[in-house]
């Protein structure tokens, strides 16, 4: 791959969502994105855990492992590599990316591009992009810098070819060889886009926004498979994920509930209370479990085929996201308390 530099200064927005609430900011980005060593130690978290994977069978065992805090302001938003290698996260205008196993110092990608909500590892792990810019993780450069107008949200495509990104439609695909806007995918019916996520077989790209709303992308033509949720007037769909077989779809909002949708049909499967708005939801790796982050400061863990709550995992303050590791043996959670909550079985 050899990429091409494309470097675009653009008016950004920087869309915070917070209880039943978004505020809207512009900002002036910078064409240029910095990368800042640091000396601060990497936690080996994975040492302090069984190995264990979390399903329903053992989700009464999952206690927090350690806390991390962080100086940078709120942890908006966490991944895992697909490989496990690596655990990154946002914070105010910063993206920091660590080694799990420990021993290698971290490194953070300076973001003048203030209105960076979410990003996205490549699925080879490779590959780290926000709205605006992809970075090669090992040489820590700029690979492309994105025309992406105001948009804020990534998703890698499952075979790592394209680059969703949305946030103000219309939706943009970019290729992510060459840099360049290969496709967009506009519609009416509403402003702004909150979540991304490709079906698992990349047939699909789903996208969540206002009143409940949630529709299915056909990539191969770039049309509007069909729109969902619509029945929940009130609710803002914050966060969404597929299943890992691609058979269900889980969505969280601002009305506290997390759904259940199939895929194939779009149809409500089931609704889970979680007591207060939710800003973030995952799949275990598995697919038995879903875990929801929620403005009531809890993480909650449910069974996907019952709807059972399973266990509640609680924080000092709101919670804006939660993953799981590709292994399933860790589950992350951050939020307005500056930290970063590990959980696990412990040894």
């Amino acid at each position: 791959m050899k990429p091409k530099s494309i470097i675009f200064p653009v008016l950004g927005m920087l869309i915070l969502v917070g209880c039943g609430q978004v505020i809207a900011t512009s900002t002036m980005i910078s064409p240029s994105a910095t990368v800042a060593p640091s000396n601060t130690p990497t936690p080996s978290v994975q040492q302090e855990t069984d190995g264990l994977s979390i399903t329903p069978d053992n989700t009464a065992d999952v206690e927090l492992l350690r806390t991390v805090t962080q100086d940078r302001g709120r942890v908006w938003t966490m991944a895992f590599s697909g490989d496990g290698i690596y655990f990154a996260w946002k914070d105010q205008n910063s993206l920091n990316v660590e080694e799990l196993a420990g021993g290698v110092p971290d490194f953070t990608f300076s973001l003048p591009e203030m209105d960076l909500n979410s990003f996205a590892f490549s699925p080879d792990s490779r590959l780290l992009a926000s709205a605006q810019t992809i970075w090669d993780i090992q040489s820590r450069q700029v690979l492309h810098k994105l025309s992406s107008h105001g948009r804020l949200h990534p998703a890698f495509s499952p075979d790592g070819a394209w680059l969703a990104v949305s946030g103000v439609q219309p939706i943009q695909i970019w290729d992510v060889a060459s840099g360049q806007l290969v496709r967009t995918f506009d519609t009416t019916a509403d402003i702004d886009s909150f979540s991304l996520a490709f079906s698992p077989d990349g047939m699909l790209l789903a996208d969540s926004g206002h009143n409940g709303r949630i529709t299915f992308w056909d990539i191969a033509s770039g049309r509007e498979v069909r729109t969902f949720g619509r029945d929940a007037a009130a609710n803002d769909v914050h966060d969404i994920a597929f299943s890992p077989d691609g058979r269900l779809l889980v969505s969280v909002g601002t009305d506290s509930i997390v759904r259940l949708w199939g895929v194939a049909d779009g149809q409500l499967l089931n609704a889970m209370f979680h007591n207060n708005g939710l800003y973030g939801v995952a799949f275990s790796p598995d697919g038995r479990l879903v875990a929801s982050a929620s403005c009531d400061r809890t993480v909650k863990l449910w069974e996907v085929a019952s709807g059972r709550l399973m266990n509640t995992l609680r924080h000092a303050d709101e919670v804006t996201s939660v993953v799981f590791s590709p292994d399933g043996a860790l589950l992350a959670s951050s939020g307005y308390d500056q930290k970063i909550y590990f959980w696990g079985i412990p040894r």
